[in-house]
């Protein structure tokens, strides 16, 4: 391949099962096209709604140190296979911080995981694989596990 579609992949990685995914895609894809990845940890103050579905109930404090620690490994994994990666945490609204990092970093795809959500939190606090590819002028491949299917 002389020239690759995508260079720079960035991925929204907030720490649950289904961003899992999106890391194993995104890895896949960098180690095949040869891309630079860049894993984006985005904490995020809880919800009502999002507590109750059991995701933000750890502390800032604990969900940063997991990330931290998930990002030490990736490290690792990345060098091993030869894929050059930055990995940060972010705080703030994911979509604006993943928006704003991909233009930042001339980023030619974004990977993001999806998880599905109620009608009625989906209507309060939209998506952020929906608003991404609605939204976003870069590419979005938004990965799903088979449970989702």
């Amino acid at each position: 391949m002389t020239n690759p579609v995508f260079k720079t992949i960035l991925i929204g990685d907030n720490g649950t099962p289904e961003a899992e995914h999106a890391v194993e895609a995104a890895f896949s894809l960098a180690e095949g096209l040869h891309a630079r990845l860049i894993v984006l940890g985005i904490l995020t103050p809880p919800s009502a709604e999002s507590q109750a579905e059991g995701y933000g109930l750890d502390g800032a404090v604990k969900a940063k140190k997991m990330l931290e620690e998930k990002f030490s490994q990736l490290r690792t994994s990345a060098a091993q296979r030869g894929i050059s990666l930055t990995a940060e945490i972010l705080e703030g609204d994911p979509e604006e911080m993943i928006e704003q990092r991909a233009e930042e970093e001339g980023v030619d795809l974004i990977v993001v995981g999806h998880r599905d959500v109620t009608r009625v939190r989906r209507w309060m606090e939209g998506s952020t694989s929906e608003t991404l590819v609605k939204k976003s002028k870069i590419s979005v491949l938004v990965v799903r596990d088979g449970d989702d299917l």
